[in-house]
C-alpha cells in the first residue's frame, strides 16, 4: 500500500508576508513611497527580528485548529500596513518624520518676501494660523526633492525667507514641500514647481509663479502684479478687477484688449501679465 506524505504548508504560511514586502518595495522603487522608509525599516529592526523569531517558532504548531504560523503571518502584515501608515503621516516614531520646519514668530512684521523653488516637484501653499512666519514640510510621497532649508533675513518690520533644498539628502526625498504662511505679513511671492495655492486668505503685493499648477487669489486694493512663466490655472474673485497682458483663456464675458483682456469690474486690482510661449486660463470664483 503506497502511503503520501502530507504536504508541507510553510511555504504558505510566508507567503503573504513575503508578499507583503515586495508590494511595499515594488512602491519605493517605482516612486510611490519615500526613499526615506528605508531609513525606517532599519530603525524598527527589533519588531521585524520578533516577527522573524515568532515565525520560526510558530512552524507546525497549532492552537486547536488554528494554525499558529498563520496568525503570524496575518499579524506581520498588519504590523507592516501600520508601519506604512506611519511613514506616510510621519510619526514621530519614525526618522523620515524629521524635515519639518517652524519660522520665527510673526510678530513686529508688516511685509514679507517669500522664495519657494522646487522644480520637478510639488509645492502646495495655504494660509496657516498666526503666530509663526510659515510652517514647511515634506509632501510625503516618493519623488526626488530633498527636505527644505530655510534662510530667513529681517530689518525692521521687513522680513524675507528663502526655502531651498538640502544639499546633502541622503535617501530622505519626497514629493515637494508642504507650506503655511501667516496671514499676518503683506507677502512678496518669488515660486517655482508644480504648484498648487490658495492665497486667497494673504495680502499679497506681488506674485512670480513659474512652472505648471493652479493658485487661488484673493482681494486686493491696489495694482497687484502676478507673472506668469509655464501652465497655470488663475482663479480670481469676481468682484476683483483684472487686466491681463498677454494670450490668455478667459471667461466669456470679459473683453479683449490690444494688449491682452480686461474684467467687467474696472479700477485697479490684479494685472496678470503673461511670458512668452505660458498657456494661461483665468477662472472667476
Amino acid at each position: 500500500m503506497t502511503h503520501v506524505a502530507p504536504r508541507k504548508r510553510g511555504g504558505r504560511t510566508w507567503a503573504l508576508p513575503v508578499a507583503t514586502t515586495l508590494i511595499i518595495a515594488g512602491l519605493v522603487v517605482f516612486g510611490v513611497l519615500s526613499t526615506s522608509l528605508v531609513i525606517d525599516v532599519v530603525s524598527w529592526w527589533p519588531v521585524w527580528v520578533v516577527l522573524l523569531g515568532l515565525g520560526l517558532w510558530a512552524r507546525g504548531r497549532r492552537l486547536g485548529e488554528l494554525r499558529i504560523g498563520g496568525l503570524v503571518s496575518v499579524a506581520a502584515v498588519a504590523v507592516a500596513a501600520v508601519f506604512v501608515v506611519g511613514h506616510v503621516q510621519g510619526w514621530a516614531l519614525m526618522p523620515s518624520s524629521a524635515g519639518s520646519l517652524t519660522g520665527s514668530t510673526d510678530s513686529g512684521f508688516t511685509s514679507g518676501g517669500f522664495s519657494a523653488r522646487v522644480p520637478g516637484g510639488d509645492l502646495v501653499l495655504a494660509v496657516g494660523p498666526p503666530g509663526r512666519l510659515y510652517e514647511a514640510e515634506p509632501l510625503r510621497r516618493g519623488g526626488d526633492i530633498a527636505a527644505p532649508v530655510a534662510v530667513e533675513r529681517s530689518q525692521d518690520s521687513d522680513v524675507s525667507v528663502v526655502l531651498s533644498p538640502s544639499e546633502d539628502p541622503g535617501l530622505f526625498m519626497w514629493a515637494g514641500w508642504r507650506v503655511n504662511l501667516s496671514p499676518l505679513p503683506a507677502w512678496s511671492f518669488t515660486l517655482e514647481g508644480n504648484i498648487e495655492a490658495d492665497l486667497s486668505g494673504l495680502v499679497v503685493e506681488n506674485l512670480q509663479l513659474t512652472g505648471t499648477g493652479s493658485v487661488q487669489l484673493g482681494s486686493v486694493e491696489r495694482s497687484t502684479p502676478l507673472t506668469v512663466s509655464g501652465d497655470f490655472v488663475v482663479q480670481v474673485p469676481e468682484d476683483v478687477p483684472v487686466r491681463v497682458v498677454g494670450p490668455a483663456e478667459i471667461p466669456s464675458d470679459w473683453e479683449r484688449t490690444d494688449v491682452g483682456a480686461a474684467s467687467p469690474v474696472t479700477g485697479q486690482g490684479w494685472v496678470i501679465s503673461v511670458a512668452d510661449g505660458a498657456i494661461v486660463e483665468i477662472r472667476v470664483r
